[in-house]
């Protein structure tokens, strides 16, 4: 059943493992390529130095070039093109106390993927929402909104407010 299916990838998501089995992003800070209608871009603005929730399951990739191939698929289709940056807490790296609780590397035999996913409900504060110079993005200058992950959902208020798009 679905139930079962949802239950075994937040499993996957939330499984917490030794330090030495842990796939990290280079930088600690993993991308989204995708679009944004442009009525909700005001949502991130408005919440900027705030936190939310994301609704469902949310896959970044280690690539930016990934996100970007995503990105510009949808702006090809016509769409509001975004960039999503994701930052996570560098102390993560070397400190199990600072790693991000609520994501894991997912291998998706996509080669250079490297798909981190998040659980849904996952806590981002929103850092900042940049708007191309000329106002109307495009696959060279999207939307860019960056995000710092909180490092343990469990630590943060259930009702934050949800996402309408990611």
């Amino acid at each position: 059943s679905l139930a079962v299916l949802v239950r075994g990838i937040n499993v996957l998501c939330i499984t917490r493992r030794k330090p030495s089995e842990l796939k990290l992003p280079p930088a600690m800070r993993t991308f989204r390529g995708g679009e944004l209608p442009m009525e909700h871009v005001e949502f991130y603005r408005r919440r900027v130095g705030q936190k939310y929730r994301v609704p469902g399951y949310l896959a970044t990739s280690f690539s930016e070039r990934v996100a970007y191939g995503f990105l510009y698929n949808k702006f090809a289709e016509g769409k509001t093109p975004v960039k999503w940056i994701v930052e996570m807490d560098p102390r993560g790296r070397d400190d199990a106390v600072f790693k991000c609780k609520q994501v894991n590397f997912v291998d998706t035999n996509t080669l250079g993927e490297e798909e981190f996913l998040f659980a849904p409900y996952s806590v981002f504060t929103v850092l900042s929402v940049t708007m191309p110079a000329s106002g109307k993005p495009t696959a060279t200058y999207p939307v860019v909104i960056e995000l710092q992950a909180a490092i343990d959902n469990r630590d943060e208020p259930t009702d934050l407010p949800l996402s309408p798009w990611s």
